[in-house]
């Protein structure tokens, strides 16, 4: 048997998740000390990926206004971005063959000559900047739990154990989690992080309206090559999404053999036989999107959820040893589905407030809250606070979403001046209709549309399958409840074939599991808790 014990390891400012906002935190903290002669803290970044990037995914289609002053004019020209955005469109798609192309591009989304790449590289980049300043980086560690005194101040986290078997006990290779101890913790997470979502709610930091989810569907298509199509992009409102769902989609000329194509369905949608995997196949076969991606070969796969909530949404972002960052904090504007520029921003932020706390020696709560302040005043804050209310009428239809979007855009958020209602995502879905699943739909596989698993398959998600399963189902008898009223919808909205309904029995297959907590977030009872397989498993993207 392996050695069990270990000897807590103690940081100054310890990062959990090396995504964006995490990084810029750590980047910026250590430059503004050293700008300032001080002496510089022991920061460490931690994140349950195998590697840094293999569980980030976006488009991405970068605002540049988040780097400035963080990055210098070299680093920002030496970025890993393939391409800078040459051409744009905007289309409204009807039905399967019908579309309209808006005859200009909205101002709020327009992005001329924005950077357009990998995020994963870009958060390799990154990493890479912050180990020259002094960080420390660390992938295969998932934090899973916050460690907390008798006081109730957050002071480290558990580091999840490794080498256990499917029935809970140790194996021969067993190593226990390490417990990492520092004066303040940041949470960068990502999008519904486990750790930042339990500390929202054990510490009642939840804001106006609860956190609204979409899911991102996403491939990389290899197309024939045309040089001339470089740096195009076009995004799409409308079909597949029904009228009363907010959903989208995008398609980037990232190089001239490199398409990436997305969907994101809004996971409030009423339906309870919508599959989202199905539309986003739909979403490719319409004749505008099909045209971006004709003779290729989807080569890569992935899928996300995105904070949609907007500005009453967002929670409160400092706690006793404790700051959130990034999509953690819901901070994406719902209009556009930007986020990386205002995940940048909110450490710039962080560090603002990190630097002042280490030069006075001051690491209460009180020397905390200063950054939700500097947060407020960011221009990525004022993104969000001009849409703030753009998300929420596109639930009741898609016209009223439109013209709210138009009245936000035009008043710089002034009206809608009352917090319109969402109801969340999991109380939406409407019983079966006669207690039946419609006839299921089906889409022809191609080289560009592939089926679930082969797109799984695409993803590079390993998990090894003698471990706990990290997808727990509360209570089976809730399941056969479910299965009456809504036909397992698990079966469908989750991206990556999870869930199977076998002989009236939801069967788990969690190697499967793409990290993108669509289940935890859409079950109509709240019957799925995603907790964390063991650091280093997951997807493992390399050019999404």
């Amino acid at each position: 048997m392996a050695n069990t014990t270990k000897q807590p390891i103690h940081t100054d400012i310890l990062c959990v998740g090396a995504g964006i906002a995490s990084l810029s935190t750590a980047l910026a903290l250590l430059r503004t000390l050293k700008a300032q002669g001080k002496s510089v803290p022991r920061v460490t970044i931690i994140d349950k990926g195998r590697s840094v990037g293999s569980h980030v995914l976006s488009g991405a289609v970068i605002d540049p206004s988040g780097f400035k002053g963080l990055l210098t004019d070299e680093e920002f020209k030496k970025m890993p971005v393939e391409a800078r955005v040459s051409k744009e469109a905007f289309h409204m798609l009807f039905d399967a063959t019908h579309a309209m192309r808006i005859p200009w591009v909205p101002p709020l989304m327009q992005a001329h000559g924005y950077p357009v790449g990998s995020l994963t590289k870009l958060t390799q980049y990154f990493a890479q900047l912050c180990e020259k300043e002094g960080a420390e980086v660390f992938t295969g560690f998932a934090a899973t739990e916050l460690l907390e005194d008798n006081k109730g101040r957050v002071i480290g986290v558990k580091i999840g154990d490794k080498g256990v078997g499917h029935d809970g006990q140790p194996k021969s290779t067993y190593l226990p989690g390490e417990e990492i101890y520092a004066k303040v913790v940041v949470l960068g997470e990502g999008a519904c992080g486990i750790l930042t979502d339990k500390l929202i709610a054990r510490k009642g930091l939840e804001g106006r309206r609860a956190q609204s989810y979409a899911v991102g569907i996403k491939e990389v298509v290899e197309v024939p090559a045309n040089e001339a199509r470089t740096g195009e992009i076009a995004h799409t409102f409308g079909y597949p999404s029904d009228w009363s769902t907010y959903g989208g989609g995008f398609v980037y000329h990232v190089s001239p053999t490199q398409v990436m194509i997305c969907f994101a369905y809004a996971l409030d949608y009423a339906r309870p036989e919508i599959d989202p995997h199905l539309l986003f196949r739909k979403f490719k076969a319409h004749p505008v999107m099909a045209e971006h991606i004709k003779g290729g070969k989807s080569v890569a796969y992935g899928a996300k959820v995105i904070p949609e909530g907007g500005y009453y949404s967002v929670p409160q972002v400092v706690a006793d040893g404790v700051l959130i960052v990034g999509d953690g904090a819901g901070l994406v504007d719902t209009l556009r589905i930007k986020g990386i520029h205002i995940a940048a921003q909110s450490g710039r932020a962080a560090a603002e407030t990190l630097a002042a706390c280490w030069n006075s020696n001051d690491f209460s709560l009180a020397a905390l809250k200063p950054y939700g302040d500097r947060l407020k005043k960011t221009e990525g804050w004022k993104q969000l606070k001009r849409v703030k209310n753009v998300r929420a009428p596109f639930s009741t239809n898609l016209i009223l979403g439109v013209m709210s979007a138009g009245c936000a855009w035009a008043t710089f958020g002034a009206l809608p001046f009352w917090p319109v209602p969402m109801e969340p995502d999991h109380e939406t879905l409407l019983p079966l209709k006669g207690g039946k699943l419609p006839a299921p739909e089906s889409v022809d596989a191609s080289p560009t549309s592939p089926d679930r698993l082969t797109d799984v398959f695409m993803s590079g998600t390993i998990h090894d399958e003698d471990q706990p399963c990290h997808l727990k189902i509360l209570d089976r008898a809730t399941c056969t409840k479910c299965i009456k009223l809504y036909g397992a919808p698990c079966q469908r909205f989750c991206p990556a074939e999870v869930y199977r309904l076998e002989e009236g029995f939801i069967h788990v297959d969690f190697s499967n599991c793409l990290h993108c907590k669509t289940c935890q977030i859409k079950d109509p009872f709240k019957n799925i808790e995603w907790t964390f397989p063991q650091g280093g498993d997951g997807p493992r993207y390399t050019r999404m």
